[in-house]
């Protein structure tokens, strides 16, 4: 497996609009329809806004895209999460807010060989652990459906709480 990791907005840059949006529109993700869907409708503003950037794995054997992530930068109300003190002094909170990066979205298509999913996320703590070193932050986190807490414990991740709507897993490292 041969996987490059490509900027969305430099893709945007090189492509026509219609190829893009028709490449973008080739990526199936069963498990997360709402994957699909960031994707191909919401990834292209979010790079325009400057709210977020995503990455797209290609599979360069395949030419297809075999998965994609989305990092931020996003403050986190503790408030009502009830972390203990450790945690809480570790991400930093002040008045209730703890600055971190966000992983918003980390997607593998149907069609990923396995272990691209743990490839995307290497890259991102790689890029996290490099934005630490030019402007701080120690926490990356992170929100997950329960089938998936354990595997990001095993990558590392602690659970801290959860989403305002309840049916998400709020999980936290830190670098």
């Amino acid at each position: 497996m041969t996987i490059e990791i490509c900027k969305l907005h430099e893709v945007m840059e090189k492509m026509d609009k219609n190829v893009l949006s028709s490449f973008l529109s080739e990526f199936r993700c069963s498990r997360s329809r709402d994957s699909e869907h960031f994707l191909r409708k919401t990834a292209l503003k979010h790079e325009a806004r400057d709210i977020s950037r995503t990455y797209l794995a290609i599979d360069l054997e395949k030419n297809i895209i075999s998965g994609y992530f989305t990092l931020a930068f996003k403050c986190l109300n503790v408030k009502d999460i009830g972390m203990d003190a450790h945690l809480t002094e570790m991400m930093n909170v002040r008045d209730d807010v703890a600055q971190s990066y966000l992983i918003g979205q980390l997607a593998r298509s149907d069609d990923a060989e396995r272990g691209s999913g743990r490839i995307m996320l290497d890259e991102a703590l790689r890029m996290f652990f490099k934005g630490k070193g030019m402007f701080g932050c120690r926490t990356v986190r992170l929100d997950c459906r329960d089938e998936l807490v354990d595997y990001y414990i095993s990558r590392g991740f602690q659970p801290i709480g959860k989403n305002a709507d309840l049916d998400l897993n709020q999980m936290a490292k830190f670098i």
